[in-house]
């Protein structure tokens, strides 16, 4: 059964493979999104015993294909918007946010302020301070952000953004451009206003690696179908491969 195994396990790295490739080119243009990198390993090797009569080593077999993702850290471009709400980071770091299901972190500085007052992200977060607190601005007055994360509106400072380095140790992506992290480093980066991170996804070689997964989980469905109709035609005549 090896073989059948061993392709049906190869089917599953590649659509895996296939998925985290689509996402990064789905995403290629959205602000702030870190690509993800993909490997493929094999299982160990597993050794058959028999535990009858005779006990002893049958053989060894081999348990197939596994696939691991990591978010590529590299480092991304920043664009002019002028959009005085919109914050980009020079460098490492992220944002600190709050959304529903908790803390997370991202580097998609599309912000807005909404009816209360509170600095936001694109998709309803609280932006958050170095207390961990929503950043409260007075509407309608224009804001303006330091290198270092300093919002003063008029003379007045009104908070300074929560940031942070991150490992990429532990580093997991949760959807629309936020992340998840066990760990937090000193932000080592700079807060540039009117501006905006673009993605790190490296756009011709990710449709390569497309194209090349396509290609290898063609040839795995084909490998296993035929070892499927083998194992059948076996079975069919009494005989055990």
């Amino acid at each position: 059964m090896n073989p059948l195994y061993i392709g049906v396990s190869g089917m599953i790295a590649q659509n895996q493979s296939l998925q985290l490739l689509a996402a990064n080119v789905a995403n290629s243009q959205s602000p702030g999104y870190l690509a993800e990198s993909g490997t493929f390993m094999s299982f160990p090797n597993g050794t058959v015993m028999d535990t009858g009569q005779k006990p002893g080593t049958l053989g060894f077999s081999s348990s197939g294909v596994a696939f691991a993702s990591s978010i590529n850290m590299a480092g991304s471009g920043v664009e002019s918007t002028n959009n005085s709400n919109d914050l980009a980071i020079l460098g490492n770091g992220f944002f600190v946010v709050r959304t529903a299901n908790g803390l997370a972190y991202t580097r998609d500085g599309q912000f807005s302020v909404d009816a209360n007052g509170n600095l936001v992200t694109a998709t309803g977060a609280f932006v958050l301070n170095q207390g961990g607190q929503p950043i409260k601005l007075q509407l309608g007055i224009p804001f303006t952000v330091s290198p270092t994360g300093v919002i003063t509106q008029g003379n007045t400072t009104v908070a300074t953004l929560g940031l942070t380095d991150l490992s990429p140790q532990g580093l997991k992506p949760l959807g629309n451009d936020l992340y998840t992290s066990p760990t937090r480093l000193p932000f080592t980066g700079q807060v540039i206003q009117s501006s905006l991170n673009t993605s790190n996804v490296n756009m011709s070689q990710s449709l390569v690696q497309l194209i090349d997964a396509q290609s290898w989980y063609q040839s795995l469905t084909q490998m296993v179908n035929e070892e499927s109709k083998r194992l059948s035609t076996a079975a069919t005549l009494g005989v055990v491969p």
